[in-house]
């Protein structure tokens, strides 16, 4: 097969999985967050004490439909042992991403950065993006991508955040 057509395959699997993840958590999620917050209304520091996953994302991004739900599975998963999940959306207009904002996982926390402040402050290198903060607020992971192949090991640098103890020598 050559390079080019494999490539092609490639991306027709990966897109056909997202379509199946998507409506697989279209069946589970009743309806829309109810609230979709502003960037000057979200802060780290609300959410104290919990384990938090910020994930940039955009309505254009083909690798963010594939990440979404992971994340609202992330967040029905952990939500109960201490995880937020944050998707910070950075289109311009909110409406481009309403299909995606169905699907999410009413536990997870939306906010719209039209203006990209919260994407410039977290220097984002690529779509989407995520930063794992631990209990005490620390930055202890970011990646750029996704990949459902490494979707296991980043699950499991959350569930080690999770059961780590909240003191300043777990570090």
């Amino acid at each position: 097969m050559r390079p080019l057509h494999r490539q092609l395959v490639v991306r027709a699997v990966l897109l056909q999985i997202a379509l199946a993840l998507l409506a697989s958590v279209a069946g589970r999620a009743a309806e829309t967050p109810d609230r979709v917050l502003a960037t000057e209304d979200f802060s780290l520091r609300n959410y104290a004490g919990k384990v938090v996953l910020v994930d940039f994302w955009a309505s254009w991004c083909k690798p963010c439909a594939l990440s979404l739900p992971w994340l609202s599975k992330l967040a029905a998963t952990y939500c109960d042992e201490g995880l937020v999940v944050v998707a910070v959306n950075v289109d311009k207009k909110l409406a481009a991403a309403e299909s995606f904002l169905a699907v999410l996982d009413p536990r997870v926390v939306v906010v719209h950065d039209s203006e990209g402040k919260l994407a410039a402050a977290h220097e984002l290198e690529g779509m989407p993006s995520s930063f794992l903060y631990d209990r005490t607020g620390k930055l202890r992971a970011q990646h750029v991508g996704f990949l459902p192949a490494e979707a296991a090991n980043r699950e499991q640098a959350v569930t080690d955040l999770l059961h780590e103890e909240a003191t300043p020598d777990a570090h």
